[in-house]
């Protein structure tokens, strides 16, 4: 069984059964680094499963379930709802996905630059759309000087604030699935708050792969630049959702980091927090040969 590295976070300290298997399901399609767990009999997984619930990874484990057939081992009403999790989540992500193509134009329309962040722009990016990268809500980078526009301009649209903070905004939708949204605008990313930074990254900002044909595409930050944030997010939150968009970012790279490429440090940080649970990947982050002219 592979070790619980002393510096691994995730709540799975006291279970090192969850945490093989939740690491496992962070993996990119591929060989896996403990290959033991393909042919192994991994039940029962309610214990592992409500670890996967409540960390926002139910549908990337079932997932890892397929990919590795397991899923037919397991009872039926079990493989039924495994199924209808991913279909109620792919579900959910084609309404954001819509959503947030929305505002993004409505923004640009009014003069604010926008770009999506975190789950709903990894789905895309990483993931394919096809349901097994979790998301609850929507989040929106702007510049800090149009944040009050903003605000004001979705509120126009049918917004209103959640009173968590002033750029937290939901609508409600007409669906019985899907009833709502809730929009976070954001100003900053993990790894920069300089508006002159942010600024810079809009502006490379870039459309997303599309994988279905009634979608239209939605713009996201760049690879290199979504990947610094995404392992920053890695430092600062310490979540499972995370390291797996990070493995993915880095499974999905064309060359290796130049030695003068200058790598924020919350962005280092959460590099060796992961090579810390994958010791074989290379001792600096995997970013394009021009991330060197990042601000």
């Amino acid at each position: 069984m592979t070790a619980t590295p002393a510096t691994f976070f995730p709540d799975t300290t006291g279970c090192p059964r969850a945490y093989r298997l939740l690491r496992a399901a962070c993996e990119p399609p591929g060989p896996t680094p403990d290959p033991d767990l393909v042919g192994e009999d991994i039940r029962p997984l309610g214990e592992v499963l409500e670890y996967a619930i409540v960390a926002k990874m139910l549908c990337l484990f079932a997932d890892w379930l397929d990919r590795c057939g397991h899923t037919v081992e397991l009872a039926r009403p079990m493989q039924q709802f495994l199924r209808g999790q991913r279909r109620l989540s792919t579900h959910r992500w084609r309404v954001h996905h819509r959503e947030a193509v929305r505002v993004i134009s409505v923004l640009a329309g009014r003069g604010v630059p926008a770009a999506a962040i975190n789950g709903i722009a990894h789905a895309s990016v990483l993931y394919h759309g096809d349901g097994s990268r979790q998301s609850s809500d929507v989040d929106i980078l702007i510049p800090a000087e149009a944040a009050a526009d903003a605000v004001n301009i979705l509120t126009s649209c049918g917004y209103y604030a959640t009173g968590r903070r002033p750029t937290a905004l939901h609508r409600d939708f007409d669906d019985p699935v899907v009833p709502g949204l809730t929009l976070d605008l954001s100003t900053r990313l993990a790894h920069t708050s300089d508006p002159a930074d942010i600024a810079c990254v809009l502006a490379r900002r870039t459309a997303a792969p599309r994988h279905v044909a009634d979608l239209e595409p939605l713009p996201i930050l760049t690879r290199d630049d979504g990947f610094l944030h995404t392992l920053a997010r890695v430092a600062a939150q310490r979540r499972w959702p995370a390291l797996a968009d990070a493995l993915r970012y880095s499974a999905h790279s064309t060359t290796a980091t130049a030695a003068a490429t200058v790598v924020p440090v919350p962005a280092q940080t959460g590099w060796q927090l992961l090579r810390s649970c994958w010791p074989h990947l290379p001792e600096r982050p995997p970013l394009s040969e021009t991330a060197g002219d990042r601000r």
